[in-house]
């Protein structure tokens, strides 16, 4: 969240016009069994993979951390159970 709060400030011209450098997901970031991981505790915010790969695009850095979303069980609505279905199929 440090960077993108820099870079929040920076589109909302609160940092002089100085745009943030590359990202830095460094201090976030733990290397188990051969993938990085979000480090438990650590400050965070989520992004889509579309907005990650805009921000990456222009300010570089990264290492990119994919978090899995966790699904709740259905509702008993019918509308619930089908948010919930789309989102199995997208993984």
């Amino acid at each position: 969240m440090q960077w993108f709060r820099e870079w929040e400030n920076f589109v909302k011209g609160k940092d002089n016009g100085t745009p943030p450098g590359p990202i830095d997901n460094s201090k976030i970031a733990v290397m188990k069994g051969g993938h990085i991981q979000l480090k438990q505790g650590a400050d965070y915010g989520q992004i889509s993979e579309e907005t990650w790969q805009y921000l990456l695009s222009i300010y570089g850095g990264g290492p990119e951390i994919a978090v899995r979303q966790t699904i709740s069980p259905p509702d008993t609505d019918t509308h619930g159970e089908r948010k919930i279905e789309a989102e199995t199929r997208a993984l």
